[in-house]
């Protein structure tokens, strides 16, 4: 019962946040209207979702290092999965940065116009990112459940089939 209100308490805290955030998004859009800058709103677009995603993972995360189970970081998990979705976070910021005479990646000019007409990029690749930020740290229960699955591997290996 008490893990119950401890996830059920941290489901009432995102959902204020995200309510609160979507809120300051309607502002910063009202002011991008107004007066026709659209980097402020842009870059909260991008990052306000990589802050739910973090979010997404915290209860979970705060559970394992409660429990001293962290004990390492999944490199190949983070780079397989986070960086992908870091490069399509910077793709959607990089036209709205102040870089003068920044060479654009040759193949920007065809997805630009399919991945950033909307906000669904962004929203899906911060969530993955943060996410996956904290979800790359390794528990110790991975690390049991990968040596099992090894053993058992190893023991299907040498059974005689027939």
């Amino acid at each position: 019962m008490k893990r119950f209100f401890y996830y059920f308490a941290w489901s009432i805290a995102i959902a204020l946040i995200v309510y609160l955030g979507l809120q300051l998004q309607e502002l910063l859009k009202e002011r991008m209207q107004t007066t026709f800058n659209l980097v402020p709103y842009w870059i909260y677009v991008t990052l306000f979702p990589i802050v739910i995603g973090i979010l997404l993972r915290t209860p979970k995360f705060m559970l394992e290092r409660k429990e001293k189970r962290i004990s390492g970081f999944d490199w190949s998990k983070f780079l397989a999965v986070g960086l992908l979705s870091f490069v399509v976070i910077v793709l959607s910021i990089m036209p709205f940065l102040p870089l003068e005479n920044l060479p654009y990646p040759e193949f920007y000019n065809q997805i630009s116009l399919i991945l950033f007409s909307s906000t669904t990029a962004q929203t899906i690749a911060g969530l993955v990112f943060g996410y996956t930020l904290l979800d790359s740290f390794k528990s110790e229960e991975r690390r049991f459940q990968e040596s099992t699955s090894d053993l058992f591997n190893a023991v299907m290996k040498f059974t005689p089939k027939g």
